[in-house]
């Protein structure tokens, strides 16, 4: 199976959330319900300040903890490319998988009041094309890899150990 993923270039993101806002219009989500998020820090003091902004969104990992943890089977993992889908017409809305994903991810539409999260712009990448943060990225800091064989290397502080469900992102961090 192949596996598709995100490699995210902290060096490159200049916080413009253009990818934030790409997802939100290409899958029009609800104005409280967000897939994709820029995490915004600051630390260090002067003379040497840092800021920094993290894009992130669902990972679509190897063994995802909110597949595992759904009664209903509605998480469900595409053979062809391994992207994590939520079938609405399964969903009864119990939040389980929101409790799991160590990573945030899983997002309760505020519409519905089922579970959501991204889908990696599944109708775009049946059609040829790449997600519509990857695209809209004025920096180049997100790119979408359709053959992912990386792992996330060195990790921002925050994000959860990798090992327990293998995010297919890899992140390039500010040194």
């Amino acid at each position: 199976m192949s596996q598709v993923g995100w490699i995210f270039d902290e060096t490159r993101c200049i916080g413009c959330r253009s990818c934030f806002v790409a997802c939100k219009s290409e899958n029009r989500t609800p104005l409280r319900t967000d897939w994709r998020v820029v995490v915004e820090r600051e630390s260090g003091a002067y003379p040497n300040p840092k800021r920094e902004f993290i894009s992130l969104a669902c990972n679509h990992c190897d063994e995802p903890a909110c597949m595992k943890a759904c009664p209903e089977n509605a998480i469900s993992k595409r053979e062809s490319d391994g992207v994590v889908l939520i079938d609405q017409d399964k969903c009864v809305g119990c939040r389980y998988c929101v409790g799991v994903c160590p990573y945030g991810a899983a997002r309760v539409d505020t519409d519905t009041n089922k579970v959501t999260k991204c889908t990696m712009c599944v109708h775009r990448l049946d059609g040829g094309l790449e997600p519509a943060c990857a695209t809209a990225c004025v920096a180049g800091a997100i790119q979408f890899v359709e053959d992912f064989t990386g792992d996330p290397g060195e990790v921002p502080s925050g994000f959860s150990d990798p090992e327990l469900t293998g995010p297919n992102v890899e992140f390039v961090l500010i040194p």
